[in-house]
């Protein structure tokens, strides 16, 4: 897994699948997420919406994973 420290993005696509991210900031990108094999620490997302692969986004418990303060509208199936 690949560990991404201290990044700031903004407007940009981000693959989560495969990568931990400690610290990051995320700011109005897109999020895609294909697999449940990733993992993030102390970051932000801030107008950035999740899309989540079909083959994820039927499993109740990756809602769990993802930041506690999104809303119903930033998760989206890809």
């Amino acid at each position: 897994m690949e560990y991404i420290l201290n990044q700031t993005f903004e407007n940009e696509d981000i693959y989560m699948d495969d990568k931990h991210y400690i610290g990051c900031s995320f700011r109005n990108c897109t999020i895609h997420i294909t697999s449940l094999n990733f993992n993030y620490d102390r970051c932000t997302f801030k107008g950035s919406k999740f899309k989540l692969s079909s083959k994820v986004f039927m499993l109740r418990h990756v809602y769990s994973l993802l930041p506690s303060s999104l809303t119903a509208h930033s998760v989206v199936q890809a």
